[in-house]
This record gives structure tokens, sequence and C-alpha cells, in this order.
């Protein structure tokens, strides 16, 4: 892409929808230039993130990724082997700059898979996972299940790929207000949907009781209060928030 100056910037800032996306988001690079917060699923540092649906310091503007996503990046980092064991991994809905990523990696044997994106390698129900029992040794499912009509059998088919000894991360949006999972299979429009469950394609709101439907479902589960154990100045420097608890399953 040809270098753009500033006034060729900040036209694309005034009308961007007749410039790409790429253009746009050099213009909130530059407009954000700085080393206050860092970006560690890009490497991208800002002087802030992006504001996003009111959250501040949201929304990394090199390659998009939130808080949830900053979080999960360290966790797997930090605290799994997926960057230095060769493991079988199978990813749904793959974010983009983890797929990337991810399937580099010369340790893993990366699958990733959706019901239709096209970022992904496969495309299949995940109600009905086409492989075998015991196939993978980690298995990542980040903010899916809130998607699936029947998310018990979704979750019954991730214990039953996982291998015994594996690990599966699986992440919902949690309204920890709610002691229990909120369903109502009467609430159809998108807008109704919006209201009631955060977002207009979620057929339901998880409660506190999330962790005990992974069990119910095969699931040994630990629920990780990793963001909250990593020193303030961590979390500040990369955004994160308090209430990011990763859940993590294991099969005996």
């Amino acid at each position: 892409m040809p270098i753009l100056s500033t006034r060729e910037l900040l036209r694309a800032a005034a009308q961007p929808s007749r410039y790409p996306a790429a253009v746009r988001r050099r213009w909130r690079m530059r407009q954000l230039r700085g080393d206050s917060v860092e970006c560690p699923c890009c490497g991208g540092r800002f002087r802030a993130f992006m504001t996003e649906r009111g959250r501040p310091n949201a929304v990394c503007p090199r390659c998009g990724a939130q808080e949830r996503h900053r979080a999960l990046w360290l966790y797997l980092r930090d605290r799994t082997p997926l960057f230095d064991r060769p493991l079988r991994t199978l990813h749904f809905a793959p974010e983009l700059i983890f797929r990337r990523r991810l399937e580099s990696l010369p340790n893993l044997d990366y699958v990733s898979a959706d019901l239709d994106s096209p970022e992904a390698m496969l495309h299949f129900d995940i109600t009905a996972i086409p492989f075998d029992d015991d196939s993978f040794d980690a298995v990542l499912c980040s903010h899916v299940l809130e998607h699936v009509e029947n998310d018990r059998a979704a979750m019954r088919e991730l214990v039953r790929v996982l291998r015994p000894g594996g690990f599966a991360i699986v992440l919902v949006p949690l309204d920890l207000s709610r002691e229990e999972t909120y369903e109502d299979p009467s609430v159809t429009a998108p807008e109704d949907r919006a209201r009631e469950f955060w977002q207009h394609d979620h057929v339901r709101l998880y409660g506190r009781d999330f962790a005990e439907r992974l069990e119910q479902s095969g699931f040994s589960v630990t629920v990780d209060p990793y963001v909250r154990e990593l020193p303030a100045h961590v979390r500040r420097r990369h955004a994160l928030l308090d209430v990011e608890d990763i859940y993590v399953g294991t099969k005996d």
C-alpha cells in the first residue's frame, strides 16, 4: 500500500466509507501513537486503545483485539504449553490475529473450524464434530456457545474429541449478577435477543452456573482467576478486565 499523506489520512477519517479498512486502521493508529498500552496479540503500542460501546481502552487499533482476546493470549502464553509442546489443536471460530499466529507455530498441528466463516480451515456444526474420540490435545472455544441452540450437545462434543490429559479453554459472555443461565426459546427476534441476551445472534445469557454446565457435560473444570492475579501494572499495560476469568476443561 502506498504511503499516505496526513491530508489523505484526514480525508479517510472524515469520509470513512470511501476508504478501505486498512487506510482507516492506519489513521486510528496514527491518532493513538504512544507507549502507554501494549497489545500482546500483535505487539502494537499506543497511548490508549480505542473505545468500544462505551468501554475506554477496549480495542487494539492495529489488530482489533479486545480485552478478552488480550487476556486469553496472555493466558495461553503464560499458563499453557501451547507455544512449546507438540499439540494437536482444534480452534473454533478463530480470531484472525490468533489464527495467523497459531497456525504458524511449528509445534502445533493446528486445525481451525467454524460453521461458515471463511477464516476457518474446516466448516462443520460444533454439535457434530467430524473427528474421532480423543483426537486433540488442546481445544479453544471462545464466545461460541452463546450462539449454539443445543449448547449441551456442543459441550459433550468438546469433551469427546479432547484427549485425556489435554485441555479445553471454553469462554462465553457471562452475566455474573445471574445465578443461573437465562434461556427463553420464545425470544427469537434479533432486537429482542439483543435486549435479553446482549447481542442479536445470542440464544442465551450465561450466569454463574456456567462451570456447572460444563461439568454436567463431562469436563472437570478449573476457573482460573488469572487476570486478577496479575500485577496491577500488567493489567494496566494491557488494559485487561478483572472479571475475565479463564474456564479450563480437562478430561480424565
